[in-house]
């Protein structure tokens, strides 16, 4: 008997590192993980890398981080200029215009895609998405244009069946700023006694001094958007307007004070507007040297067809390259939202948040949605930012106040 039980004492420690390596295993399956943030060799690209290695390493998550693009040459350029780490990320390359097969074979075992390979703006097949869901690859993307949601939308039952998460139109704005919206109206709701419905409007103001150091594709976009009609929503009704009119004044805090803001589409109207059942719902856009508001009022003379040209508009940007830095560096990269949620009896709850930086803030907000893709909060679908549940909305809005110098939240 003695024999009997020194022998099972003597198996204990095996029996110990044994059950400790399969810990160990499971651990690394469950969080050894690798990201692909596809154009990431880009401004805002290049900062959702980064963010994404910060927020990682935060989180104690073995996250390997590659950049995924169509040039090479734009990835070693991006490392040499900081825009990404000259360490640690690879290159991955891979194009949205190629089949789905070749793509696919490309994210297969992928922990997570981001797609930040803007501007999006006249594309309507989200075949990015497509292949993820597929390959049951979890998915974020910055897209800004309403009808590429829409068609993203489409893919929620698929989604739904193959387990996976995936969230569009995230980013600083779209995305941080349909959270305030949700939050300011669920805020409002529990002051009124009554559910959500009481929020009568939602008005988006943004404010982004030249650039924001984001480059020439957050130009060229504007110049896009300024040939869309924007979708407004009246009476629970979505009703298109002329971009760049029906000037309004918008104080968005301090240091940043009052400035001017025209209508220019956002795909967070009609995303709140839907999934939050808001009745009247807009969004308006403003920036500095005061010059350049009036210069984009004044490009809407431009035949519509020439502004709605990606190509032309996105050569157009770099050929202006030089122009928009110098402008950047004399008047800043400040990045201000403002959301007011007003109820019928007029009450209204007003959130802000000013950023120095839209480069840095985009990167940010939009390595948060990731995050909390990774962290298993969002659960399997397609969602818009607004629909998400309130654990990943309040930890994304907790991460989106890293450097804000204004956060009325």
């Amino acid at each position: 008997v003695y024999r009997e039980k020194m022998t099972c004492y003597r198996n204990y420690p095996v029996a110990f590192l044994a059950s400790m390596l399969c810990l160990a295993l499971t651990f690394e399956r469950t969080f050894s993980l690798n990201a692909i943030v596809v154009g990431g060799s880009g401004r805002v690209g290049g900062s959702t890398v980064r963010w994404l290695r910060t927020l990682a390493d935060r989180e104690n998550f073995d996250l390997t981080v590659s950049v995924g693009g169509r040039s090479e040459k734009s990835y070693e350029t991006a490392k040499q200029k900081g825009v990404i780490p000259a360490q640690g990320v690879n290159f991955v390359p891979i194009d949205v215009e190629w089949s789905d097969e070749k793509i696919m074979d490309v994210i297969k075992g992928c922990g997570i895609v981001v797609h930040t390979g803007g501007p999006f703006q006249g594309r309507t097949d989200p075949a990015l998405l497509r292949c993820c869901l597929k390959q049951g690859v979890p998915y974020v993307d910055v897209c800004d244009e309403w009808d590429l949601a829409v068609a993203s939308k489409k893919y929620q039952d698929d989604a739904i069946e193959n387990g996976v998460a995936a969230i569009v139109s995230s980013g600083i704005w779209p995305g941080v700023s349909a959270l305030m919206a949700a939050e300011a109206v669920a805020r409002l709701g529990k002051r009124e006694g009554t559910d959500q419905k009481t929020c009568e409007s939602l008005d988006f103001s943004f404010f982004t001094a030249g650039t924001g150091n984001a480059g020439p594709t957050i130009v060229s976009a504007t110049f896009l958007l300024l040939a869309t009609p924007v979708i407004t929503y009246l009476n629970g009704k979505k009703t298109e307007k002329e971009p760049w009119t029906e000037q309004r004044s918008v104080d968005f805090g301090p240091s940043i004070g009052t400035k001017p803001v025209w209508l220019l589409d956002n795909p967070d109207v009609p995303t709140t507007a839907t999934t939050l059942k808001i009745p009247r719902v807009s969004s308006r856009f403003g920036t500095d040297p005061l010059f350049w508001n009036y210069l984009f009022g004044a490009m809407k003379a431009i035949p519509r067809s020439l502004l709605y040209n990606r190509d032309a508009m996105q050569g157009f940007a770099l050929f202006s390259e030089p122009i928009i830095r110098l402008v950047d560096k004399l008047v800043g990269a400040t990045n201000a939202m403002r959301v007011d949620a007003t109820a019928r009896d007029g009450e209204v709850v007003t959130m802000r948040i000013a950023h120095p930086d839209l480069e840095q803030c985009v990167g940010l907000a939009t390595a948060a949605f990731a995050l909390e893709v990774l962290r298993g909060t969002v659960p399997p679908g397609v969602w818009f930012p607004a629909e998400l549940p309130e654990e990943p909305r309040s930890n994304i809005l907790l991460a989106a106040k890293e450097d804000a110098f204004v956060y009325e939240v």
